[in-house]
C-alpha cells in the first residue's frame, strides 16, 4: 500500500534545518504522512461503504426468484343471481418463475465484475491521492531546501559586505562596493522572506491532504537530493500491468462478457408456473387450478443486448491497446528526463560545485589583500549560489519524474531494489 511513498527519499534519514519551527512539533516523514492520509482523508474513508454496497449487490444477484401468492375473487357483487357472493369464485394461487441456473450465475458474474470495477476505481483514487501527497511532500522539502539556501546566501553576502567595509575603512575601495554588496544582501533577505511564504503555503497544502487545516508537524524529514539507483527501462515497463487504469479495461471486458453471456442465456425464456385452489360458492365445492406462462419473442429481445455487450467488450480491448501505447510513450519520455536530471545532479556534485567553491575561496582570500576586484568577488559568489540553486531544481525535477513514473506503473517498488534499509 505504501510502495508509492518510498520513491525518492530515505525516510529514516534525519535532516537538520536552520529554520526553527514555531509550533515545536515533531518532524514528519513521508511514511507518517501516508498513514495520516489513509486514516483521515474523507474520500478514502468512504471506500468501505462503497464496498458494502457492492457486496449487497452481489448478495442480491445470488437470490433465487421468490414465490408470490395471489387471491382472486370473481363473479361477486353483481345483480340478480350474481348479487353478493352467492355465485362468486375465489382462487388462491402460488406462482414462481423457474429460471435456469446459468441465468442466476450470469447475474452473479455481472455483480462480481462490477465489484472488481469498483475496486479498480478505488485503487485509482487511492493512487492519485498518494501521488498528490508525494508531490506535496516534495514541495515542502523543496521549500525547506531553498529556504536553507536563501539563508546561507544571506550569510555569504554578509561576509562580502564585511569585507567591503574593511577595504573601505582602509581606503582600498570606494563606498560604492559596500553599497552594491548591501543591495545584494537586501535582495537575499527578500529571497528568505519569499521562501518562508512558500514553505508556509506548502505545509498547509500537505496538511490538507489528510484533512488538517493547520499544519501540526515540524520539518518534512527527507533529503531532496537522495537519488535512488536507476534501473533499466525494461524493468519499468514490466510494471505497466500494475497500473489500475490498465486493469480497468480488463475488468470492463469481463463485465461486458458476463452481460453477453447473460443475454445469450435469456434467448430461452423462463417459465412461470402457478398452482392453487379455487372455491366455487354456487356449487359449494373446491377445485385445483394450474397454469404455465411462457414469454414469447425472448430470443429477439435478447439479441440486441448481446450484440451491444460484445461490441463494448471489443471496444474496451482496443482502448486498452491504445492506453498501453500512450502510457509506454509517456514512460519513455519521463525515463529520459529522469536520466537527464540525474546526470545534471552528478555533474553539479562532481565538477561544477567543487570548482565554484574553490574559485570563491581563492577570490575571497585575494579580495581582502587587493588581488581581486569587487566585481570578481561578486561574480564568484553569484556563480556558486546559482549553481547550488540549479542543483536543487534538478533534484526536485528528478523526484517529480520518479513520482510520475510510479503513478503510471501503479506504485511499483522497482526503484528501491538496491536501496539498503528500506522495504517496499
Amino acid at each position: 500500500m505504501f510502495r508509492l511513498f518510498v520513491l525518492w527519499v530515505v525516510l529514516s534519514a534525519p535532516v537538520a534545518w536552520s529554520q526553527e519551527d514555531p509550533s515545536d512539533a515533531p518532524s514528519l516523514t513521508l511514511l507518517q504522512a501516508a498513514e495520516r492520509t489513509l486514516e483521515r482523508n474523507p474520500r478514502l474513508r468512504s471506500a468501505p461503504f462503497a464496498r458494502n454496497a457492492a457486496t449487497a449487490a452481489l448478495d442480491q444477484a445470488a437470490l433465487k426468484p421468490q414465490w408470490s401468492a395471489s387471491l382472486q375473487v370473481e363473479d361477486f357483487a353483481g345483480t340478480g343471481a350474481l348479487s353478493g357472493f352467492k355465485a362468486s369464485e375465489t382462487t388462491l394461487r402460488l406462482s414462481r418463475i423457474f429460471e435456469r441456473s446459468d441465468i442466476r450465475s450470469g447475474r452473479m458474474s455481472i455483480a462480481s465484475s462490477q465489484a472488481t470495477q469498483l475496486e479498480n476505481r478505488l485503487e485509482i483514487e487511492r493512487l492519485d491521492l498518494m501521488t498528490l501527497l508525494a508531490r506535496r511532500f516534495e514541495a515542502v522539502v523543496n521549500r525547506q531546501e531553498f529556504l536553507q539556501l536563501a539563508q546561507e546566501s544571506t550569510e555569504v553576502w554578509q561576509r562580502a559586505r564585511d569585507a567591503a567595509q574593511l577595504r573601505e575603512r582602509s581606503g582600498a575601495a570606494p563606498a560604492v562596493e559596500r553599497l552594491r554588496t548591501e543591495i545584494r544582501l537586501a535582495n537575499a533577505g527578500l529571497q528568505v522572506e519569499d521562501a518562508e511564504h512558500g514553505l508556509r503555503a506548502a505545509r498547509l497544502s500537505l496538511a490538507a491532504t489528510w484533512g488538517d487545516l493547520t499544519p501540526m508537524f515540524g520539518h518534512a524529514n527527507a533529503k531532496l537530493c537522495s537519488l535512488s539507483p536507476l534501473v533499466p527501462f525494461a524493468a519499468v515497463v514490466a510494471n505497466l500491468d500494475q497500473n489500475p487504469d490498465i486493469k480497468r479495461f480488463a475488468s470492463e471486458q469481463r463485465l461486458q462478457e458476463a452481460r453477453a453471456q447473460l443475454a445469450h442465456s435469456r434467448r430461452r425464456p423462463d417459465w412461470t408456473l402457478s398452482a392453487g385452489v379455487r372455491r366455487l360458492e354456487q356449487l359449494d365445492d373446491q377445485a385445483l387450478v394450474f397454469s404455465v406462462t411462457v414469454p414469447l419473442g425472448s430470443s429477439a429481445r435478447a439479441a440486441p443486448v448481446e450484440r451491444r455487450a460484445n461490441a463494448l467488450r471489443r471496444q474496451a480491448g482496443f482502448e486498452e491497446q491504445a492506453a498501453r501505447l500512450d502510457i509506454h510513450a509517456t514512460l519513455y519520455a519521463l525515463y529520459q528526463e529522469l536520466v537527464h536530471t540525474r546526470s545534471q545532479v552528478e555533474l553539479f556534485d562532481a565538477e561544477i560545485l567543487p570548482r565554484a567553491s574553490t574559485i570563491l575561496e581563492e577570490i575571497e582570500g585575494g579580495y581582502r589583500v587587493g588581488r581581486f576586484s569587487h566585481l570578481e568577488l561578486v561574480n564568484a559568489q553569484s556563480e556558486l549560489l546559482s549553481a547550488r540553486a540549479a542543483r536543487l531544481t534538478a533534484c526536485s525535477d528528478h523526484q517529480l519524474r520518479l513520482i510520475d513514473i510510479e503513478r503510471l506503473t501503479g506504485g511499483g517498488s522497482v526503484w528501491l531494489a538496491d536501496r539498503p534499509g528500506v522495504s517496499p
